[in-house]
């Protein structure tokens, strides 16, 4: 598999007629597939787990409930032809009682570094390092770090197909046009970068206007095959841009 690069994502085109987090504001659509790092990552590639590459002063961010760190879960090259990334944090906590669904809860963070705006309401500190992305051990309370290396890929004309017709569904129900389910037209992949969000509940899924939609990736438990954990509750987290780059936010959604 090729290396993953900056490169890639750099590729990503705006789309101009983009008028809300419902439209493809980035194409290509790309899916997302994932590595072990052979070494820790220095550089300012896309990836998940280890520690973030800083491209400005660090900045943690730490839970709006009880005030510790969050966990790094990755980072992800902005399109665009200036190196310049997303850092994506979550409260990981023991009982699992933090809200990390709510798109401005205080409990993730999706910071933009250089040139960023911190949002209002996300705190932190001046720290380099901290909680990094995780799967289970031998037993389930083991914490085994992880570190992998983010790649795009084209998908195959089948899975296109599959992905346009739930879509479609989706956008039916936004309208409260009546659809029969089609159990093949359920998408294969749901961790993608570009296009249009796949979301498990449209009919409730609420984002403002003013945000364009970046990527999407599924959730998991860390365990039985799982490279990693971060709790969707079996769903899939979303990321968002403002307009002007410089501002994210990410919530996740479920069946």
């Amino acid at each position: 598999m090729k290396e993953s690069t900056m490169a890639e994502w750099a590729a990503l085109r705006r789309s101009s007629s983009a008028a809300g987090p419902f439209d493809a504001w980035l194409a290509p659509r790309s899916e997302l597939t994932w590595r072990p790092a052979p070494e820790p990552v220095t550089g300012p590639v896309a990836k998940l787990g280890g520690q973030p590459v800083w491209l400005d002063e660090p900045f943690w961010p730490v839970s709006a409930t009880s005030g510790e760190p969050m966990t790094f879960a990755g980072q992800f090259p902005l399109p665009g032809p200036d190196v310049r990334l997303a850092y994506l944090f979550l409260t990981q906590d023991e009982e699992c009682l933090a809200e990390t669904f709510e798109f401005e809860g205080g409990e993730n963070a999706l910071l933009i570094q250089p040139g960023g705006r911190i949002p209002g309401f996300v705190t932190g500190i001046p720290r380099a390092t901290g909680p990094s992305l995780w799967r289970r051990g031998a037993k389930w309370t083991d914490r085994v770090p992880v570190e992998l290396l983010l790649d795009v890929r084209e998908p195959d004309a089948a899975a296109r197909v599959r992905f346009d017709r739930e879509i479609a569904g989706q956008d039916a129900v936004r309208t409260g046009v009546h659809r029969e389910e089609d159990d093949d037209a359920e998408a294969d992949c749901r961790s993608y970068v570009g296009g249009r969000p796949l979301f498990w509940q449209p009919w409730t899924t609420v984002v403002d206007s003013a945000w364009r939609f970046f990527f999407q990736l599924d959730g998991a438990e860390g365990a039985d095959g799982d490279d990693f954990a971060l709790n969707f509750g079996g769903g899939t987290g979303y990321a968002f841009l403002s307009e002007d780059g410089r501002e994210g936010r990410f919530f996740w959604d479920c069946v």
